[in-house]
């Protein structure tokens, strides 16, 4: 009876100690089971997160690509370098790609081109037509929207760069003006442009002009325009603004660093369609004025009545010229903000007196109108010369603009009237 006992003991031992074993083996595997899925999960997290920063860094690449077309090289190695986590050898040669094109700027030493236009033509068939107040006067001195619209692509092959005046002068808090270095890649060349009197009186609106400056549900500053039926349409191809923010958008080396043009404003004409004299119209003009500054353009004084005689002629007065700016100051600063940019009138130069009178009203830069010239430093002022790109000098200096901006054979709009 105990010999039996005792087997059954030892039989009991023996499975206890297999039970044991089996259980230590379960817990064996169920750990290894478990290390191996955590181990899994770690790898299948680590890829996750490295997809994720690769997903970052195409981001930031392609960002700061488009900085570097817009001549933004630093900002693009910032963005490159925001976030130290994903940095890794690709973003550090693309970095040291944007530094090497840094150090190969060279100061641009060239001529100084500045362009300018009026409103453009839309409808040719209404701006020369029976009905129109002035199609010699239209013919001559005005640009159409096709023209302008393949003016674009033409200065760009010739390496043209739109700048801002401050990109090319600096000004001290004496007013002493000094040409300032602007470091552009080979083959690039600045070109400032200006857009005179913009406003829109009634009879232009008639005559295949816009109509005024609005912004549309996509922020963007547009033109509205009556068409043929004499029905108001919003357009971006019916003035010049809608056109070059388009065109930048889509070739960003275009512009340096974002710089547009300038908005010339003639304060009897109003200020981009509505009345400086109007509560409500003001707040809109407000309203215009600041997304346009948002977005490159600036604003200049093209006087209040742009008148000739006493005001801006060979015969303008002290007195008239005094009263041209006071009505200036008086309705069209507060909306458009302060300027150091006049642009003459007629292109005249006014001499002695009544030129330094601008300068001691803080217009630092006095535009007028001379194609051959190049922009000339006299004391604390700059005299630089602007070039009508339009109907005029597209037909009686045809040879001088192929050579300098664009073939105008491939500009000229045959809609035009036969010059005279």
């Amino acid at each position: 009876m105990k010999r039996t006992t005792k087997k059954r003991m030892r039989r009991n031992a023996w499975m206890i100690i297999l039970l044991l074993l089996l259980i230590m083996t379960s817990i064996s595997g169920f750990v290894l089971i478990m290390s191996q899925l955590e181990k899994n999960t770690n790898n299948h997290n680590q890829e996750e997160i490295e997809k994720a920063r690769e997903i970052k860094r195409s981001q930031l690449m392609k960002k700061a690509n488009q900085l570097v077309k817009g001549y933004y090289y630093q900002e693009a190695i910032d963005v490159l370098r925001s976030d130290s986590e994903i940095v890794n050898e690709r973003i550090k040669d693309e970095v040291k790609k944007i530094e090497a094109m840094m150090m190969e700027l060279k100061p641009y030493t060239g001529r100084i081109e500045h362009v300018f236009f009026h409103s453009l033509i839309v409808y040719p068939e209404l701006a020369f037509g029976p009905q129109s107040s002035q199609p010699q006067g239209y013919n001559y001195w005005m640009t159409t929207a096709l023209e302008f619209q393949r003016m674009l692509p033409l200065l760009m092959e010739r390496g043209y760069v739109l700048v801002r005046i401050s990109d090319l002068y600096d000004v001290d808090s004496l007013g002493n003006v000094t040409q300032r270095d602007l470091y552009l890649p080979e083959g690039k060349r600045p070109l400032l442009m200006s857009i005179d009197n913009v406003g829109y009186p009634e009879n232009r609106k008639k005559e295949g002009f816009a109509s005024r400056l609005f912004i549309n549900q996509n922020n963007e500053v547009s033109a509205m325009i009556r068409n043929l039926e004499g029905l108001e349409i919003e357009s971006r191809t019916a003035e010049v603004f809608p056109i070059v923010d388009d065109f930048v958008k889509e070739n960003p080396a275009f512009s340096y660093r974002g710089a547009k043009g300038l908005l010339g404003i003639t304060g009897s004409w109003g200020i981009m369609g509505y009345d400086p004299k109007i509560t409500s119209e003001v707040a809109t003009a407000k309203v215009i004025v600041q997304r346009l500054k948002e977005t490159g353009w600036e604003f200049a004084n093209h006087s209040y009545t742009h008148a000739d005689g006493k005001y801006f002629s060979e015969s303008s007065t002290l007195e008239g010229i005094k009263e041209d700016t006071q009505l200036f100051n008086q309705w069209i600063i507060p909306v458009i903000g302060e300027s150091n940019v006049f642009i003459a009138p007629f292109g005249i130069t006014l001499k002695g007196e009544l030129y330094q009178y601008f300068i001691d009203e803080g217009y630092t830069f006095y535009l007028n109108v001379d194609r051959r010239s190049q922009p000339k430093i006299i004391g604390k002022s700059v005299l630089m010369p602007r070039i009508n790109l339009d109907g005029f000098v597209m037909n009686k200096d045809k040879e001088y603009i192929t050579q300098h901006f664009f073939d105008v054979d491939k500009v000229y709009d045959h809609r035009r009237p036969a010059f005279e």
